[in-house]
């Protein structure tokens, strides 16, 4: 009986309740629904990008630059942030001034100078760096060799002895050198597989002519032929102090690194003169051409449109910077927005501007589906048409500014970024001031200034287009931009081709 009765009680409890549980359901609706509204609301600043900030102050860190007798420049910058120490030198030498038959020697020279020397063995020199607690490298480009490492500051002595050592005295050992040589020619070979690497190989031949810059890698058979002799030979020749620069930035006394640097880098190392070799002029273009590298099968089309720029020094180079950036330099500039976000004809689409030495090459490129190559071509030539003859919007204007000023400096706030904006100073021979005005210079960039500058290095009517892909597919569309030269992937001139190669190519 108590069971039942507590069980009646139970029903008659639970009947008596029922509206107020129908009541706080109802309850529960409005509630949510009211923070659904609520969230939403929260949510509603992501429709809105924060808005760039102006350009901050820029100071630049007490720079102590003095010149060794023997020429070579020499820039100490105290940081005791870090217990670390940054060292790099350029010399003004590169590619470009590889012999005509030799293509590579200055790359090869430059890999192979950590590979041993007089003291050391390469395990050795990878040995003591590795304690040391850095890394040192070295490599080359069309214009400068650069040699660099980063140790922790207590080594710095350590550091400077071992840059020395691989400046000074490297010894190409012969089995170092045919292992680079075998492993070089294998990975020119896998390159030719490579769509990126054809494109980019034409482009350059089309744009430079017989230039040096038109060289983007040796072939194997000039590989093969380069001997360590002709390693030791472009090292003496080139390897200048005058010619070169020195930045060392971190946790150090100047008053105790100076004595070595003045004495070490002048009681070894001779002054002297490179021999520039004579290089042809930049080529002049008469026509908008097509160069076709037949990649049959591909599924894709890579397309680089482009003409010869500026060089680093050009007054304009700030001003073409700044159009660069709004036309294609980041996934919101132009060439993105519509080739990808409005088109869907690719994963991104960008363009570039190589100041060097000499005028280096603008350049607008994506990797579309081969299907959209000709309507791609249309949208390519839509937006640099458009950059050239309207002016660019104050809010495109304003915040390409505030971008290319505020990485600039972000880049300045490390070691390295430092070191390597300082040589470029050095080594392009760039205004002392050339990084405390870099902001101001961007900032005063005018609309105007922009749509000049890009109407004239963005030579539309006279442009080379590269375009790797599936010529029997894609050239009958590519005839309607111009004459199309087809190549196979070697390089050589296809039977594809129904029009005399570009002489300069």
């Amino acid at each position: 009986m108590r069971v039942k009765a507590l069980a009646t009680s139970l029903l008659i409890a639970l009947s008596m309740q029922a509206p107020c549980i129908s009541v706080r359901a109802e309850d529960k609706s409005d509630d949510a629904t009211k923070a659904a509204l609520t969230a939403a609301q929260s949510e509603s600043w992501r429709k809105k990008p924060p808005e760039a900030p102006d350009p901050r102050p820029f100071k630049l860190p007490k720079i102590e630059s003095f010149k060794l007798t023997n020429g070579l420049s020499v820039q100490l910058v105290e940081d005791h942030r870090y217990p670390l120490v940054t060292m790099a030198l350029g010399l003004k030498v590169g590619s470009a001034n590889d012999p005509a038959k030799k293509k590579g020697v200055a790359a090869m020279t430059a890999d192979m100078l950590t590979q041993g020397t007089k003291k050391k063995t390469s395990k050795q020199i990878a040995d003591e760096v590795d304690f040391i607690g850095g890394a040192l490298r070295a490599g080359a480009d069309n214009d400068f060799t650069i040699l660099s490492s980063s140790v922790l500051s207590r080594y710095t002595d350590r550091l400077i002895a071992s840059f020395e050592d691989v400046l000074f005295n490297p010894t190409f050992p012969q089995a170092e050198f045919d292992l680079k040589k075998t492993n070089l020619i294998q990975e020119l070979a896998m390159k030719r597989s490579n769509p990126d690497f054809l494109l980019e190989e034409r482009f350059a031949k089309v744009i430079f002519g017989d230039h040096p810059y038109s060289h983007i890698a040796p072939t194997p058979e000039s590989v093969k032929s380069i001997t360590r002799q002709d390693l030791e030979a472009f090292h003496k020749a080139n390897y200048l102090p005058n010619e070169s620069a020195l930045v060392i930035i971190g946790d150090f006394d100047s008053a105790k690194v100076r004595p070595l640097i003045s004495k070490d880098f002048s009681e070894q190392w001779k002054p002297g003169r490179i021999a520039h070799i004579d290089a042809s002029g930049m080529p002049t273009r008469s026509e908008q051409r097509i160069y076709l590298v037949d990649r049959p099968g591909s599924v894709q089309s890579n397309i680089k449109i482009g003409n010869i720029a500026i060089k680093r020094t050009d007054p304009d180079y700030y001003a073409l910077t700044l159009a660069n950036q709004i036309l294609g330099g980041a996934a919101n500039s132009r060439l993105f927005l519509n080739l990808r976000e409005a088109k869907s004809y690719t994963y991104g689409a960008y363009s570039g501007v190589s100041a060097q030495r000499e005028p280096g090459a603008f350049g607008a490129e994506a990797s579309v589906r081969t299907e959209v190559t000709a309507p791609s071509l249309q949208e390519f030539f839509y937006e640099l048409s458009r950059i050239r003859n309207l002016k660019v919007s104050d809010k495109e204007l304003n915040e390409s500014k505030k971008y290319l000023t505020g990485s600039f400096q972000l880049g300045l706030e490390t070691q390295g970024g430092l070191a390597q904006r300082l040589l470029e100073g050095q080594l392009y021979d760039l205004p002392r001031d050339y990084l405390e005005t870099y902001t101001d210079k961007i900032m005063a960039v005018t609309r105007d200034d922009v749509r000049n500058a890009a109407r004239k290095h963005i030579d539309l009517g006279h442009i080379a287009i590269a375009v790797v892909g599936d010529a029997k597919t894609i050239k009958p569309e590519l005839q309607i931009f111009g004459p199309v030269d087809v190549y196979d992937v070697s390089g050589k001139v296809s039977s594809e081709s129904k029009t005399d190669p570009n002489p300069g190519s």
